[in-house]
């Protein structure tokens, strides 16, 4: 054996070990509780019983034939095309903005990661004051300026409960877009926008022909990314509305705990766990594809 093939042996062996460790955490925490609810889902389980009677593809008839699953998974759609559609729209035009140079650009930088690092629960309890339909500051803006002749109620309306939620899931994470946009966006050569400049070439051009060419695969790529977090995000909902009013909020992640340690019908939540997994599988491919298809045109 050459002595470059025994040094690529030991570099192999050398980073398999450094993997094994992460290997054996993954194994402990998604892969085992995986195998242990697709079992459950095949079972007549209550909360808390560890097993139960064998009843087959029963709990996944129940799921599909309901109506509830499918007004859930609707639901989820909104959310997650509400949330995610206003991320990109936000925090791409607050990364052109900061890719600009201007005075106190800096601090204007810090301001924007703001909602990124304020924890769930502090987000919500401050979106909660601000959405009261009395003392709360969007309805007095609301009525200030005459949108509005008497106030709303945001999170107790079925009217108004979905647009709530999508609104704080919006503003919590457009700061995750910005990042993402404003690093390619430093990254693309400045000596392009000026011959395009000499060339005669609008604001427009430029952006179509240049920033738009280099911004669209990590674009792509960062609206997958957040279309498959926000569609298993539970906490923001349910410390909102918790799933109401009449079910209007109730999204997929939502219905597995009603399901779970509401209803206690644990095989059921497994159901519909593991149906919200394919889903997202399905999700993850093209996620995977759009990598590859990102990393081929840079």
């Amino acid at each position: 054996m050459s002595d470059s093939a025994s040094a690529l042996k030991g570099d192999r062996f050398i980073a398999y070990c450094t993997l094994l460790p992460s290997a054996l955490i993954l194994l402990l925490l998604v892969a085992i509780p995986t195998v242990l609810v697709a079992i459950l889902s095949t079972q007549e389980v209550g909360l808390g019983e560890h097993s139960g009677p064998f009843v087959g593809l029963s709990n996944f008839i129940d799921v599909l034939t309901s109506d509830t699953f499918y007004r859930a998974l609707v639901n989820t759609i909104i959310w997650v095309f509400g949330s995610v559609g206003l991320d990109m729209l936000i925090g791409t035009a607050i990364a052109l903005l900061l890719s600009k140079t201007f005075f106190g650009r800096g601090i204007a930088r810090a301001i924007v990661l703001a909602p990124y690092l304020i924890p769930t629960v502090v987000a919500v309890l401050i979106w909660k004051y601000m959405f009261h339909d009395i003392v709360g500051v969007l309805n007095y803006l609301l009525l200030k300026v005459g949108l509005i002749e008497k106030p709303l109620l945001w999170l107790t309306s079925a009217n108004t409960a979905m647009l709530s939620v999508i609104l704080v899931g919006a503003w919590k994470f457009f700061p995750f877009v910005v990042l993402a946009l404003l690093g390619i966006l430093q990254a693309i050569p400045q000596e392009q926008y000026e011959a395009a400049k000499i060339d005669g070439a609008s604001a427009w051009q430029q952006f179509v022909k240049i920033t738009l060419p280099h911004v669209l695969p990590v674009f792509l790529l960062t609206a997958m990314l957040r279309t498959i977090w926000t569609f298993h995000k539970f906490d923001i909902i349910y410390l909102l509305t918790g799933g109401g009013p009449l079910d209007s909020t109730t999204t997929l992640p939502v219905l597995v705990y009603q399901k779970a340690f509401v209803d206690f019908e644990t095989g059921n939540a497994a159901a519909i766990a593991i149906v919200t997994g394919v889903i997202l599988a399905f999700l993850l491919g093209i996620y995977f594809v759009l990598i590859k298809l990102a990393e081929d045109k840079q």
